[in-house]
């Protein structure tokens, strides 16, 4: 089970109907839950989960499937309808609805922490005997016994109630650290002339008419485009400092009291730092392995890096004479004018194509084309009227359902992500699942196009991976965490596939994108990628660094200026505290490596596609049925072996980014 392990990318409240035993669950949420009875159903399903647990740790006669799994399966049962706590959290308009999602998580949380020290179910675990049991059931026991253990399980009583108020604490900071950046949303009123630069539809749908001044917020929507196209260096600087300033000062003291307590907790346990204690259970297996893949990337990407930088500071320097480096304000500008003037690219010319509207169909067309599945709109309560719903079929039979909160509100999280809000269980409940995701209603950029295909991928993977188990705990993505990118990285190259983009990329005339216009894109496509890399790489090592080090040892503000100095081919910002609004560093605490580690597994599957074709069904529909439909069922580099016909290799990777 372990909730806080799937909390970032998972989740139903169940409406009111009531399901019998043999029949198979597919409601959606209620969607009008008010905070009174999600405080109500919190406690009544947890009291459930109570009932159940006791009958397990008090169980006397003897330990098999069926007395212990499935007694200790019908614990996680009960907890099902709480598992869209975090979504809800994410993404009600009602603050009171969030608070109320956000308690009850801290309630699971506990429950949760409970269960993992407790000597009698592990008791009663361990006298389970595995000589004859199914390949899944023998991983489902060995991989709860391991977490058991790693839990502190086999301590004496005092460690273990140490244990626990630890995790209480470090649940209950988590939730602070992401309130605090999703709550926290600055503004900046400038002059209509201070626009100069931007799209028309941009203008357009801020400016009022007779209006002077327009006001922008640090939204993504609002945001990205200005760092892209705003000519005003001013603007640019001004907005990207405001933006690198939220959560802060309220998380400095926050994320320092979150990454000392892991760091506790993991010492009590017998590890070295939390970074240790994090990645034993990973496919990289340790912080050296994680480091030492870091710095292989970092050695291959450093001539690259070198190159772009001095490009785009001889495209500066056209601007400004006296520049000297280019920075974190100036690099997406700057950048854009390099592919208009040497790849002839122009990404206000791009986007015309891109229509929400046709993005989104586009997206779930390719889907049903890929694999065979039918989408439609699915008619059911919502809790905003931007939100749209859909459902999956098979061969005319139903196989899961889902929820898209596309655009940007106040208060709603303000980034892309997966939710899963139901496990699939074959024969008992169809999975269910949602993104939450703030892009425009109108024009997309190519990028966010990329970003919308790569959060459905996670979907589409959580509903495959629901089709076949038997166990709740392997369904969804219950995999090795820095795996479960490397599906969804892989499908963003379908976006750069003039096949598909055209069955979807239309201007408002109807024009499908022109086949020289995207020949462009893909030619300009690698220019970028290097300087992009190194940034990332960053993220990756203050990610580990910060879990990997004694916390007493060092300040957050310090550490981070030095290793953006290291690995960023920008400059820090002075005024600004990235840290504290850096939400992987609590959701991802040590292990920000898995982009990385997932785009070299991506690069090495994508060469079976790229060898047999992207749109072959033979290779989709065994893609699906030895990497998405397996779940948590077995480790994921059998599962990677199990598609290529070989382990997986990270050398195609790094030789694509020696080659940039």
């Amino acid at each position: 089970m372990k909730y806080f392990r799937t909390a970032v990318l998972t989740a139903t409240l169940l409406s009111a109907h009531s399901v019998g035993a043999s029949e198979l669950l597919i409601d959606g949420m209620n969607a009008t839950a008010s905070a009174k009875d999600w405080q109500t159903l919190c406690e009544q399903q947890l009291s459930k989960a109570r009932e159940h647990f006791t009958a397990v740790e008090q169980g006397t006669g003897p330990a098999n499937v069926e007395t212990v799994l499935q007694q200790y399966e019908q614990v996680n049962y009960a907890l099902q309808p709480l598992m869209p706590a975090s979504y809800i959290k994410a993404v009600h308009p009602d603050k009171a609805v969030r608070d109320s999602a956000e308690a009850c998580i801290q309630k699971i949380a506990d429950f949760d922490s409970s269960i993992y020290l407790s000597q009698p179910f592990y008791q009663r675990l361990s006298a389970v005997d595995d000589t004859n049991l199914k390949a899944d059931t023998r991983f489902f026991l060995h991989r709860l016994l391991r977490d058991l253990r790693r839990s502190g399980v086999d301590r004496d009583e005092e460690t273990r109630n140490k244990i626990f108020a630890l995790q209480q604490q470090i649940t209950e900071l988590g939730n602070e650290f992401g309130r605090n950046i999703q709550e926290d949303v600055r503004t900046l009123e400038v002059g209509i002339d201070d626009l100069a630069g931007l799209p028309e539809d941009y203008i357009a749908e801020r400016v009022k008419t007779g209006e002077k001044t327009v006001t922008l917020t640090t939204n993504y929507p609002d945001l990205y485009p200005v760092l892209t196209y705003a000519h005003s260096d001013k603007l640019r600087y001004d907005l990207r400092v405001l933006a690198m300033q939220r959560g802060y000062p309220a998380n400095a003291k926050v994320l320092k009291e979150l990454i000392s307590r892991r760091h506790e907790m993991a010492k009590i346990l017998g590890y070295n730092s939390f970074a240790e204690y994090n990645m034993e259970t990973e496919m990289i297996g340790s912080p050296e392995k994680a480091n030492a893949f870091l710095q292989r990337i970092n050695t291959a990407l450093k001539d690259s890096v070198e190159q772009e930088s001095q490009r785009a500071l001889a495209r500066l320097q056209k601007i400004d004479p006296t520049a000297k480096i280019v920075n974190q304000w100036q690099a997406s500008y700057i950048d854009n004018l390099i592919r208009q003037e040497e790849y002839a690219l122009d990404a206000k010319e791009v986007r015309q194509y891109f229509q929400y509207a046709n993005v989104r169909d586009g997206v779930l067309k390719l889907s049903e084309s890929l694999f065979g599945i039918e989408i439609r709109p699915w008619k059911t309560e919502v809790w905003h009227e931007d939100v749209e719903a859909y459902e999956i079929l098979e061969d005319g039979k139903l196989i899961g359902r889902f929820y898209m909160d596309n655009h940007p509100r106040d208060g709603k999280y303000q980034h892309a992500a997966y939710w899963g809000l139901r496990n699939g269980i074959k024969g008992k409940q169809i999975p269910l699942a949602a993104l939450a995701q703030n892009f425009p209603k109108g024009l997309m950029e190519h990028g966010q196009v990329e970003t919308f295909l790569h959060e459905f991928g996670h979907l589409l993977h959580s509903i495959f991976a629901g089709q076949h188990q038997r166990w709740l705990d392997n369904s969804g993505l219950a995999m090795e965490w820095d795996f479960v990118e490397a599906p969804s990285q892989m499908l963003e190259e379908w976006v750069w596939d003039y096949g598909t983009l055209k069955t979807f990329a239309q201007n408002q005339q109807g024009e499908v994108i022109p086949k020289e216009l995207f020949m462009k894109m893909n030619k300009a496509r690698d220019y970028g990628k290097a300087t992009g890399t190194a940034v990332q790489l960053f993220y990756a090592q203050l990610s580990l660094q910060y879990y990997m080090n004694d916390p007493a040892g060092f300040e957050l503000q310090p550490m981070m200026v030095k290793l953006q100095q290291q690995y960023s081919p920008y400059p820090y910002m002075e005024g600004t505290h990235f840290y504290a609004n850096f939400g992987h560093l609590d959701g991802y605490s040590s292990n920000y490596y898995t982009y990385q580690w997932s785009l070299a597994i991506a690069t090495d599957l994508f060469s079976r596609f790229e060898k047999e074709g992207l749109n072959n069904r033979e290779i989709a529909q065994a893609y699906r049925d030895k990497i998405l439909a397996a779940g948590g069922s077995k480790p994921a580099a059998e599962m990677v072996e199990d598609f290529l016909g070989r382990p997986f290799n990270e050398d195609a990777y790094i030789n694509n980014l020696k080659s940039l």
